[in-house]
């Protein structure tokens, strides 16, 4: 009897780990490990899908629809597949808020900001409404429709801060606005002329040494050449 109750109590436990083993694979379920906040930023979608949530079992949109379309980053997720991998996703959505999900994290191309593009186009501007109304009416205008990717040199429309650099050309060397607005222009650029540097540099220093000695035609000569050395490094300058 004592053998007989041995031998069915192992059967049992035998049963139970057979059980146990197969249902670990129905048990593994896609776990989210760590959520964030994130800081609004564009991004557009190179491939995959949009999941309704983080259990990722629901696509709701497919990405090849909206290659075109930024996207704004809001949270992301750690997550656990059920396959034992840890991958990263965001969830993101559309301007209009009506295209939205978690999409992988290689999925999404960060889009450039132009920040700096845009504070050069705001600061520019600023210089030339301070310059004599000739220099106004010539530059002014090149900001209409300016584009932040291509800020600063613009081969196809001409609209960006070389050409307006170059309309400042009207200026009055005898105005001192026009003077100060070559002198605002430098500095606003100053230390990103690249190897343009010391010789950019060189020109303001004469230009000054001119100012120092009230000689006018010599005042004339080096706002000029300070200018055309600053457009010039503008014309190179990486959009």
């Amino acid at each position: 009897m004592r053998v007989k109750t041995v031998l069915v109590a192992a059967l049992a436990l035998v049963t139970m780990g057979a059980t146990a083993a197969e249902t670990v694979p129905a048990q593994a379920k896609t776990r989210v490990l760590q959520t964030k906040k994130m800081k609004k930023r564009a991004y557009k979608v190179s491939g995959g899908y949009f999941y309704k949530n983080t259990k990722l079992k629901k696509r709701v949109h497919k990405a090849s629809k909206y290659l075109r379309t930024n996207f704004y980053t809001y949270k992301s997720a750690k997550i656990r597949k059920s396959n034992g991998k840890v991958v990263k996703y965001y969830y993101v959505k559309n301007k209009a808020g009506n295209v939205k999900g978690w999409v992988w994290h290689k999925n999404l191309v960060k889009q450039p900001t132009y920040s700096r593009q845009k504070k050069d186009i705001a600061a520019m501007k600023k210089i030339v409404m301070g310059m004599s109304q000739e220099v106004q009416d010539n530059a002014l205008g090149m900001f209409v429709h300016m584009s932040y990717k291509a800020a600063y040199h613009d081969g196809a429309s001409g609209r960006d801060l070389y050409h307006v650099i170059d309309e400042m050309g009207y200026l009055d060397a005898n105005n001192p606005a026009d003077i100060q607005g070559v002198i605002q222009t430098y500095r606003l650029f100053k230390g990103r002329y690249g190897s343009d540097e010391k010789e950019i540099l060189d020109s303001y220093n004469d230009l000054d040494d001119a100012l120092n000695g009230r000689n006018g035609e010599e005042v004339v000569i080096a706002v000029q050449v300070l200018r055309q050395e600053i457009d010039q490094s503008i014309a190179t300058f990486g959009n």
